[in-house]
């Protein structure tokens, strides 16, 4: 009888380390699914499982229609809705950055990393 119940317990293990390993978190990815799918609204930026960017047209029961540019709307299934884009500011790369402060530089040296560059050639 002691082996039995040895082989039990080590079968019970290996099915909470399955449990707390595999399947708890799926279920929690899949919860945290279905709340994204359910709070979809109009105009959310959405990526689907193919890779199309756009944003929300209009929604029904099980289909979400994205506009993927001006005046061209594709339908999907709501399932087919991998990710919700999160709208964040982006700086514009070309726009001129006044915050810069240059005060601090000397104005006879131009300092590059190691090297001190002397930019007035001296007078002699």
């Amino acid at each position: 009888m002691g082996g039995g119940m040895g082989s039990m317990l080590y079968i019970i293990m290996l099915v909470a380390v399955f449990w707390f390993l595999l399947i708890r978190p799926q279920q929690a990815q899949a919860k945290k699914r279905a709340e994204m799918l359910t709070a979809l609204k109009t105009g959310d930026k959405v990526v689907t499982i193919g890779g199309i960017c756009g944003k929300v047209a209009q929604i029904t029961d099980n289909k979400i229609f994205v506009e993927v540019s001006d005046g061209i709307v594709v339908e999907f299934l709501r399932n087919a809705i991998s990710t919700v884009e999160v709208e964040e500011e982006l700086k514009n790369p070309f726009e001129e950055d006044e915050e810069e402060d240059f005060e601090d530089l000397d104005d006879e040296y131009y300092y590059d990393d190691e090297d001190v560059i002397d930019v007035e050639p001296e007078k002699k």
